[in-house]
Formats: structure tokens, C-alpha cells, sequence
């Protein structure tokens, strides 16, 4: 049988997990799925695979050998760390965890991949929010020139990962029965709440770079996020500042729906948010205003999806063509 050698690190991670979902839907070339992680270095971990129990095994420096790609969808702290002490080991490094140390940036602006891929044996794609967002602003901008653009993002506890939407679940629990809230993870109470974490400043600065280099210009981006006692889905108020006349809120919606990628309309009655967007590879438009020379967008988006887990699916279908990595690629 022909096929890849593929790595998945951290698979029990929620980026992990959706790369894995995306591979076996799209049919991508593997012949055998290698399990790794990056937590206890000393034992393995067991996991779920196909519906049966697996074992991840830990990642060593040369744990990629053999290996012709590798998803990276570990936290990225951790992820920093093995790219530290990765030995030569010949396999594409697919990285998804949000490390911002080492590798190659994939843009990919309006969904098209660069052609050919750069050459690298670590590719990062940028953050999910900011691909999200520069999609919408390109979107915009076909109906007139932005002076500037500002944000308000709520972040879901999903962006920290499995354990965070556990803590979640059981401050909510704690709250309910007025109990002490577990405060571990989150490292304050999410639930019921919305307040600035201690990386907001981080966040907010690595968005709106990355909003910049994919439009390949220095628009004024400003971004205002907080984290919200959701479990799941990012809500993105944008505010759209236009050189004149803003266009009208029809014409703003009908700019997204018609960009021919990545925007659609709830499908649902009544107010739509960020539980309709979970699980979708659309990011959904709930409403659209315009007055004087402003327009605005409420937009819900499941940010691991699309931009995170379907693109980096999608450049390793790129590279396997690219590298001639298969025969018949």
C-alpha cells in the first residue's frame, strides 16, 4: 500500500483532534499514524484512535525519523521546547501549536496557499484569528478603502486547550453549588466572566502583526480581546473604518458572503453565535451595520477549524505534491 509516514504530537490535544478528524476526510495519503506527545517525557500516554485505545509515545529529539510529516498541535510552550533539541530528522514539521520561535510562515490569505511551498522543514501557520480576520478586511475592502480596522475579540477557553474547557465545566459546577472554583488552568473564574488574562497584551500584538503581513501592508489594526467564560468559538466584533463613505450594511454583507471562501450565514432561527459555529469550516456572519464613513461586522468563527486543523491539512496535501513525496502526487 502506498502512503505516508505520518506524526500527529499531542493528538488528545483539541487541535490534535481535529487535524486528525480533517485527515481522515480528506483521504490524506497516510499509510501509518505515529503518536507522540510532549508532556512526561518518561512514560507514555494513552489515547484514543479510531474509536480504540493508543498509545502516545513521548517525543524525543529524534522522534520525527522516518516520519515524512508531522503535525505539531502540542501547547506551545512544549513545542518550543522539542524544536529545541530536534535533530536533523528529515520530516516536514507541520506546526500548529502557536509557537513563534523557529520556522517558516505559511500565508494564506483568502484560503490560496503560497506556490510552491517555502522551503522548510518547519512550516508555522499564522495565528487562526488573524487569518480570519484579514480574510474579512479583503473581503471589505472590495467595496471601498479602509483608513483602519479595530477588533474586539472574545476568546473562547478552547484556545488553551482540553484541560481549560474541564476547569471550565467545573467552575461553573463549583459556582452553581457554591463551592471553591478550581483556578489551575484558567487562573482566574472564566465561568460567568469575562476578563483580561495575562497574555492579553501577547495576543493582541501577535494578531495584528499577523493581520498586517498577510495583507502585506501597514494598516492600522487595532485589537481589543478578553477571555469569556465560553467554552468553545470566537466572537470577532470588527469595526471598519473607511477612507469615505462607508458602503452599506447590505453591501458589506454581500461583499463577505460572495468572497468565495470561508464566510457564510447561520443556518439557524433567531440570534446565531458562537455555539453555530462550532464544528463549521465557515466562519459565520450574525449581522452587519453601517453609518457615516464606518461599517461594522459581528462575526463567529470555530478558530481551530478552517484556519487551524483544514489549513494545515492543506499545506501538507501542498507539500506532498510540491516534494513529489508520493508517486503519483
Amino acid at each position: 500500500m502506498i502512503g505516508l509516514s505520518v506524526a500527529l504530537v499531542d493528538p488528545g490535544s483539541l487541535a490534535g483532534r481535529d487535524v486528525k478528524a480533517v485527515l481522515r476526510e480528506r483521504s490524506f495519503p497516510s499509510v501509518r499514524l505515529h503518536l507522540f506527545h510532549t508532556g512526561d517525557s518518561t512514560s507514555g500516554l494513552l489515547t484514543e484512535d479510531d474509536g480504540e485505545a493508543a498509545l502516545a509515545s513521548p517525543l524525543e529529539p529524534d522522534g520525527l525519523e522516518g516520519c515524512q510529516i508531522a503535525f505539531l498541535c502540542g501547547p506551545p510552550d512544549a513545542t518550543a521546547r522539542f524544536l529545541s533539541r530536534r535533530s536533523k530528522d528529515g520530516c516536514l514539521a507541520i506546526d500548529v501549536s502557536g509557537q513563534r520561535g523557529a520556522g517558516t510562515r505559511v500565508d494564506a490569505l483568502r484560503g490560496v496557499l503560497p506556490s510552491p511551498l517555502p522551503e522548510s522543514d518547519l512550516l508555522v501557520l499564522r495565528d487562526p484569528t488573524a487569518t480570519v480576520l484579514a480574510d474579512a478586511i479583503v473581503a471589505a475592502e472590495s467595496t471601498g478603502a479602509l483608513a483602519g480596522v479595530t477588533a474586539a475579540i472574545d476568546r473562547p477557553a478552547s484556545d488553551l486547550g482540553k484541560d481549560a474547557l474541564d476547569e471550565l465545566f467545573q467552575q461553573a459546577i463549583a459556582i452553581a453549588s457554591f463551592r471553591s472554583i478550581p483556578k489551575d488552568r484558567l487562573g482566574a473564574q472564566c465561568a460567568f466572566n469575562v476578563y483580561s488574562p495575562a497574555d492579553t497584551d501577547a495576543f493582541d500584538g501577535r494578531v495584528a502583526e499577523d493581520v498586517r503581513e498577510l495583507l502585506g501592508r501597514d494598516l492600522p489594526v487595532t485589537i481589543l480581546s478578553a477571555r469569556s467564560g465560553v467554552f468553545h468559538g470566537t466572537t470577532i466584533r470588527l469595526e471598519l473604518r473607511f477612507a469615505g463613505p462607508a458602503p452599506s450594511a447590505g453591501a458589506l454583507r454581500a461583499a463577505l458572503l460572495s468572497a468565495g471562501y470561508g464566510f457564510a450565514e447561520a443556518d439557524v432561527d433567531g440570534p446565531a453565535g458562537t455555539v453555530d459555529a462550532a464544528g463549521r469550516d465557515e466562519t459565520l456572519l450574525l449581522g452587519a451595520w453601517s453609518a457615516g464613513s464606518t461599517g461594522r461586522l459581528l462575526l463567529a468563527s470555530d478558530a481551530l477549524r478552517r484556519p487551524g486543523a483544514i489549513l494545515a491539512v492543506r499545506v501538507a496535501e501542498a507539500a506532498v505534491a510540491d516534494r513529489g513525496l508520493l508517486p503519483d502526487a
